[in-house]
């Protein structure tokens, strides 16, 4: 499947992620751009040159995790990206360089992520924002399954 024409709710940079990955490996062509051509993709992205050489060499994809990151802080990931699409692709960027996914896993599988994220994920006051913000901008706040009131 070429996944620049995928069909799925992926996240457009998590396909161009995926794309360059295939791309890659199919032949060295990124290392034959132009200063200009990789202006104009870190354009299109809305991300500096700087910020796309950083992630191509660790495309990994924790945009799952940053969804169930939102759900266990009580927000819904698909209302998250409709409304705030810019601030999801900037969420996605500080995700895809994450040395900590394995810790998050860990602490969403124990259903503590909500309560231990604040001290290694780099979105975490991201996730506070929009949780408070949430009635306020329209985005439906689901209830902590992890954490129900007492």
């Amino acid at each position: 499947m070429n996944p620049m024409t995928a069909t799925d709710n992926q996240p457009l940079f998590t396909r161009f992620c995926d794309w360059i990955k295939v791309r890659m490996q199919r032949d060295a062509e990124l290392t034959s751009l132009t200063k200009a051509d990789l202006g104009a993709m870190a354009a299109d992205l809305g991300m500096t040159e700087a910020d796309l050489m950083d992630v191509l060499p660790r495309t990994a994809d924790h945009s799952g995790l940053m969804d169930r990151m939102m759900e266990a802080r009580g927000l819904d990931p698909d209302h998250v990206r409709r409304a705030c699409a810019g601030l999801v692709r900037d969420m996605e960027l500080v995700c895809s360089r994450c040395q900590s996914a394995a810790l998050c896993q860990h602490d969403l599988a124990l259903g503590t992520a909500a309560m231990n994220g604040h001290e290694y994920c780099g979105n975490s006051h991201t996730f506070t924002e929009l949780t408070a913000g949430a009635g306020a901008a329209g985005l439906p706040v689901g209830q902590r399954t992890a954490y129900p009131p007492a």
